[in-house]
């Protein structure tokens, strides 16, 4: 079977194809980022583990002797069960907001000059 050249289509005939494929945000990738995945035999394990459902992550636990995956959020069995696919694109939690938007002054105590 010869794979279709995907650098000679449209984007918008590349978009439809990645959606049928299940490729996460594939609405703003690049033509050029959309002609590699495609072109990928198999999707990077990271891209398979955001499309899975919380079912489908459940089914894996189960598979895997995970305990208690039923009061687990979909997050949790993430990191639990593919934890190399884990990366550091939200904020550590203990870190306090260093911006002044929670300080409160008193309007007499600022000077109107």
């Amino acid at each position: 079977m010869q794979t279709p050249d995907y650098s000679s289509m449209y984007l918008a005939d590349l978009k439809l194809i990645a959606k049928t494929r299940r490729i996460k945000m594939y609405y703003i990738k690049s033509k050029e980022e959309l002609v590699n995945l495609l072109n990928m035999p198999e999707l990077p394990q990271a891209m398979k583990v955001e499309k899975m459902t919380i079912r489908e992550l459940r089914q894996e636990a189960k598979a895997r002797g995970v305990p208690s995956i039923w009061g687990r959020r979909r997050g949790d069995l993430v990191n639990i069960l593919f934890p190399e696919n884990i990366q550091e694109t939200t904020p550590n939690e203990n870190n306090q907001d260093e911006r002044k938007a929670h300080e409160h002054h008193q309007p007499e105590e600022h000077d109107p000059k």
